[in-house]
């Protein structure tokens, strides 16, 4: 076995996946100097911050968890695009257990809800890489995963590129409410890769209010400066 791993490394090396240098053993995904060197965020973001602040007051997240700093000019970025388009299955779990250690035990959350990717986007990728993080927070955690609650009911365009005004606009009404007896007077945990604007998660949480009498915080991996 361990024959076969070392021919394995030697024709197909295990690369980095933010500086792409070889892994050395131990190393998985990220090597020690990168890791060393990760942007981590603060512990929590509170209520008051820019982001949470574009909430509805009546249904305003308490919390924002976040594992790094997310900026199109960092090489962590590729984090989030293998997660997305490189089979990043695995990748998702791991990111997804650094982020529940941070998160932590002590912080009240009843449920975690993944935010869901259309049906044929879902389908064409193979997996949600949102529920793979939520599957790494909740292997540290222990909280039950409700992944059918809502649904993604409009295949929308790529927010790349589009101003705040412009995202909130095509994240309108997307999502549907399936099952609001599970998640009604439960503390949730939102969880998607990245948070720039806040637009989606927005909507989702605007969408599970209508269970009633739910507590949100959110959960991702990369979040932006501001």
């Amino acid at each position: 076995m361990a024959f076969g791993r070392a021919l394995a490394d030697l024709f197909f090396p295990r690369l980095c996946m933010v500086c792409e240098c070889c892994l050395r053993r131990g190393e998985v995904y990220i090597c020690s100097a990168c890791l060393a060197d990760f942007p981590c965020t603060d512990s929590l973001y509170q209520a008051e911050t820019t982001v949470l602040k574009t909430f509805e007051e009546a249904c305003r997240p308490e919390k924002l968890y976040s594992l790094f700093y997310y900026s199109k000019y960092s090489d962590y970025r590729k984090l989030v695009y293998a997660l997305k388009y490189r089979s990043g299955k695995k990748l998702g779990i791991y990111l997804g257990k650094m982020l529940g250690e941070k998160i932590g035990r002590q912080v009240g959350i009843q449920g975690i809800v993944p935010i869901p990717l259309h049906p044929k986007r879902e389908k064409k990728r193979g997996y949600n890489q949102s529920l793979q993080i939520a599957l790494g927070i909740t292997e540290i955690l222990n909280i039950p995963i409700y992944d059918k609650v809502i649904t993604r009911t409009r295949n929308t365009a790529s927010q790349t590129g589009m101003s705040v005004v412009e995202r909130q606009q095509n994240v309108r009404n997307i999502f549907d409410l399936q099952d609001c007896h599970s998640v009604r007077g439960k503390h949730l945990l939102i969880v998607d890769d990245v948070i720039t604007t806040g637009a989606t998660m927005r909507s989702c949480v605007e969408t599970l209010a209508q269970a009633g009498n739910i507590r949100f915080s959110l959960g991702c991996l990369g979040r932006t400066w501001a």
